[in-house]
């Protein structure tokens, strides 16, 4: 099994961990060991603020590459 992100790709945080501090577009830095639990790990920096954390898979999850068409209808 591998890491499901790659490094320096773009992820918001998904988990509720840090409800109040979540907001925002997270960069990868660093692939982490898989936990005990088989959950691959990862060192998230906020692209605006710096601040890092380190985050488990199921908490973060990709950027969109591109944004969904606007309806004209």
């Amino acid at each position: 099994m591998s890491h499901k992100y790659a490094l320096g790709q773009l992820v918001h945080s998904a988990g509720t961990r840090f409800a109040d501090r979540t907001d925002g577009v997270y960069e990868i830095v660093r692939l982490m060991p898989e936990s005990t639990n088989g959950e691959f790990g990862y060192r998230i920096r906020h692209t605006t603020t710096g601040t890092q954390r380190a985050v488990g898979e199921s908490e973060i999850r990709a950027v969109s590459a591109r944004p969904k068409p606007l309806s004209t209808h």
